[in-house]
């Protein structure tokens, strides 16, 4: 199979380095590496394709579109998801990608750790998050992050792609929608750290109750409208 891994960016010259160098050092490489940049006046584009990433243009500024735009010029049969701020475990893709051997399968989402949290963030990760990921995707529900999800090429076009609307939340939404056509499956061994940084500027508290409020706004078709970028 061929697997192309979209990268939506926004200032983040600090970070998609990192991020492309354990993309590069993966087990099973990509196919093709795609970032998706907003337009970004910090040069995390020139930084993106000095290091052989696809660039594409995003004016949309939203990260759905970020993600749809990738998508939509993607060569893979499977297209693999991650945020700019994500280091990916060496074998995150071939564990990510391998239930696609089975036709059924149309989605996958993987774990989500911290590369910078505190051993509350890790217990949090490990004991909570996580398992909330593998229990609400053997529910009907996957609720996967878009820092550590696949996706069947074919079965996306389908479902009409990203909704390019949402401002967040856009990774559930297309798992919830990519579910009526095919299995989702939820890898616990794929494994992407992110950055706590939305953590440490809004606070446990906040942080807890927008994504799960969110979680029930996306589950009666309303998502949030507005989102802060934080950098």
């Amino acid at each position: 199979m061929r697997i192309s891994v979209v990268i939506p960016t926004y200032n983040e010259k600090k970070r998609i380095g990192a991020c492309i160098r354990s993309l590069r050092h993966q087990s099973l490489p990509p196919y093709e590496i795609i970032v998706a940049d907003d337009e970004s006046p910090d040069g995390t584009a020139a930084i993106a394709r000095k290091m052989g990433a696809k660039v594409v243009t995003v004016t949309k500024k939203r990260i759905a579109a970020g993600r749809q735009a990738g998508a939509r010029v993607a060569r893979g049969e499977i297209i693999a998801c991650t945020d700019a701020d994500a280091v990916l475990d060496k074998n995150w893709l071939r564990e990510l990608c391998a239930p696609f051997s089975d036709e059924k399968v149309v989605s996958t989402h993987g774990a989500v750790f911290l590369t910078d949290g505190n051993k509350l963030d890790e217990f949090a990760c490990r004991w909570f998050l996580n398992p909330y990921f593998a229990a609400s995707n053997a529910l009907g529900l996957p609720s996967g992050a878009g820092s550590s999800m696949a996706v069947r090429a074919s079965a996306l076009k389908k479902i009409g792609g990203f909704d390019e609307t949402l401002v967040t939340g856009e990774d559930v939404d297309v798992q919830r929608r990519i579910r009526r056509v095919g299995r989702t499956v939820f890898i616990g061994n794929a494994i992407a750290s992110v950055s706590a940084r939305r953590i440490r500027k809004w606070g446990y508290l906040k942080f807890f109750l927008f994504h799960f409020g969110n979680w029930l706004r996306i589950l009666f078709g309303n998502p949030a409208r507005a989102y802060e970028r934080v950098r």
